[in-house]
């Protein structure tokens, strides 16, 4: 049987990414630093995959064990033996986990010869290079022949919405998933054969992944603050309230219009894949949070992630990203105080201005007309939605 090591058994890495390796003939071993996970998973040998539509179905994910990552032992067996790796750690995690996979590689390499394809299964622009660097990074030249000649690094686009619903389980570490799932990897970059069930291999990925980080998750991030900001607890409320509809709608529209002109897709190709999107949103069975869409802040309004990138994309070919900049401004009114970064976002505004807050997590030069113009979207917003 086909072996796959994944780093991360929370609820993407179990209702998704082991979901479909597992439907794939593979056998699982997760790994977490969470011991009370690891030893509930060693403890069930399974669990079910809830899939929350109208008549909810569950499916049955066996053949599983875990190991705590700082179990070296039967980390360095697990990844000796392994077909596929892959990762749901968060993009913030991937240095640390490529640091660690470093040395068992080293042993990998001293004890087998087959080749393995690692894939890093993350919400970021090419999460895969990000695992790859930190791996090679000092590396001797041997090592790095060694990798480059057995070791595929496809990049990936993954999508399924995983929300903490409360639900009745036959086992604490069952997990409701949407229906919707896509997982989309880089053909050019595997090594060997990989064969995963739902899966589609593509030639392009960049034009995948930024449709996804664009059209579903900028919208998601969206939805998120403005429903944030009227008082929404779950997405699917936000989405049928028509003003936040307007919005998200709108600025879908624009980043499409940008997306279509950089990688020359058809326009109505995008407008399909938007309504999908806005459909799965109103899914209320997902009882998804608006906290948990807009938690970390910081990452969400980075110069590099699911917002800026569009608004500034759409500037650069001449289009105004009017609606996407109401996403930006509603992020930075996130003030939901059990997030962290949404805590420090609200010091610093206070503590050092406005403008250099939104150019410290963007990137934007103060005094870019894209600033002014996300300042003027924040104080219509503020005084729109006056203190609830």
């Amino acid at each position: 049987m086909l072996k796959a090591v994944h780093f991360g058994a929370g609820n993407i890495g179990r209702g998704f990414i082991g979901y479909l390796l597992y439907k794939s003939g593979y056998e699982i071993t997760f790994v977490d630093i969470s011991k009370e996970l690891v030893e509930s998973i060693n403890n069930y040998k399974r669990y079910n995959v809830i899939i929350l539509k109208d008549n909810v179905e569950k499916e049955e994910v066996k053949n599983i064990k875990a190991i705590h990552i700082e179990d070296e032992e039967n980390l360095s067996k697990a990844i000796v033996d392994a077909d596929i790796i892959t990762t749901s750690v968060g993009a913030n995690n991937l240095k640390s986990i490529g640091e660690k996979l470093r040395n068992y590689l080293k042993i990998r390499k001293a004890n087998i010869d087959k080749p393995l394809n690692i894939m890093a299964c993350e919400n970021a622009l090419f999460a895969t290079n990000i695992l790859k660097n930190s791996i090679l990074e000092k590396e001797d030249k041997d090592f790095i022949e060694y990798v480059n000649q057995k070791i595929g690094f496809p990049n990936t686009a993954v999508d399924r919405i995983v929300p903490n619903v409360d639900i009745k389980k036959e086992l604490p570490i069952d997990v409701a998933v949407e229906d919707f799932y896509e997982w989309d990897i880089d053909k050019k970059a595997i090594i060997g054969d990989l064969n995963i069930k739902g899966v589609e291999l593509v030639a392009d990925l960049e034009p995948y992944i930024e449709r996804k980080l664009f059209l579903l998750n900028g919208a998601h991030a969206t939805t998120a603050y403005l429903g944030y900001l009227k008082g929404y607890k779950y997405i699917h409320e936000a989405i049928e309230d028509g003003f936040i509809r307007n919005i998200v709608y709108k600025m879908q529209e624009e980043a499409s219009s940008a997306l279509s002109k950089k990688h020359n897709i058809k326009i109505d190709n995008l407008r399909e894949y938007s309504n999908k999107v806005i459909k799965r949103f109103k899914n209320s069975y997902l009882k998804d949070e608006v906290v948990r869409v807009g938690r970390e802040p910081t990452r969400k309004l980075s110069g590099n992630d699911r917002l800026m990138m569009p608004a500034k994309l759409c500037y650069e070919i001449g289009i105004t990203p009017e609606f996407i900049l109401y996403g930006i401004a509603a992020g930075f009114l996130f003030d939901y105080k059990e997030d962290p970064q949404a805590c420090k976002i609200q010091d610093d505004i206070k503590n050092f201005g406005l403008e250099k807050t939104i150019s410290k997590i963007t990137g934007l030069e103060e005094n870019s007309d894209l600033l002014h113009e996300i300042v003027k979207k924040y104080k219509e917003l503020k005084e729109t939605f006056r203190k609830r």
